[in-house]
């Protein structure tokens, strides 16, 4: 963890494509809670930090981590090498980690071939990222926006992890701030999201947390459990904490 670190130190920019600072990995796995028996799904893993973390969280609370499944997707093949490696010197042997495109071709499928869902899903996709919408399957996914000007797929990758989760599952992804305010399709979803019930919650963290950026970042918490009865939304400015 330290050599990861260090390298996503060292690499500046390119860090953040791999590495996401442990602190904020932390409040994330706290605000979902993974439990023994459970799967856990991060679509974007890089060097599977955030997979690592849930793994303790479960020991911390008690659980046994064996009996907690761990599965990840990573576009980058030096990353997701790095990645496996790092399973393996947890002690990790039974993660599922696959190389590709996630809004492409998600590759964690149930028996049927459709998308797999699971317990609790956790990411840090990269920020604003251009996609293209010809050769993307499983289109289903995408129900409330998909602009075909393949600009900005923060909301599509929201959106994936929607489609990943189980009907009472939990998952939290840090985004730009762009997604709470940016207007046209963008806007239109997130007010699905709120019409649904399925967004809980919206921390704001403080800029200059991550590589490669000093914009502004928040933690969209967003659970299905219980989601016909939610009509509120909690906001948490913790930019100074």
């Amino acid at each position: 963890e330290y050599l990861i670190k260090y390298f996503a130190d060292s690499a500046g920019k390119k860090g953040g494509e791999f590495y996401t600072p442990a602190e904020v990995v932390r409040l994330m796995v706290q605000l979902i809670q993974p439990k023994e028996g459970m799967a856990v799904y991060d679509p974007t893993c890089g060097s599977g930090g955030m997979l690592i973390q849930s793994n303790q969280y479960v020991q911390e609370v008690g659980g046994n981590s064996r009996n907690l499944e761990l599965a990840g997707q990573e576009l980058n093949g030096g990353t997701w090498a790095i990645c496996k490696m790092n399973m393996l010197l947890h002690g990790i042997r039974s993660a599922a980690i696959k190389q590709g495109d996630t809004l492409r071709e998600p590759l964690h499928l149930g028996t049927g071939g459709e998308i797999r869902r699971f317990d609790r899903v956790i990411a840090n996709p990269p920020f604003s990222q251009n996609y293209s919408a010809e050769s993307m399957k499983y289109k289903e996914r995408f129900t409330h926006f998909m602009p075909e000007t393949g600009k900005k797929a923060d909301l599509m990758f929201v959106q994936h992890m929607v489609a990943s989760l189980k009907s009472d599952g939990k998952m939290a992804v840090v985004m730009p701030h762009g997604v709470l305010f940016r207007g046209g399709e963008e806007k239109a979803c997130r007010q699905r999201f709120v019409k649904d019930g399925l967004l809980e919650a919206v921390v704001g963290l403080p800029s200059n947390l991550f590589y490669g950026t000093g914009i502004p970042a928040c933690v969209l918490v967003i659970n299905k459990d219980g989601a016909k009865g939610r009509k509120k939304v909690l906001f948490v400015n913790a930019d100074r904490e």
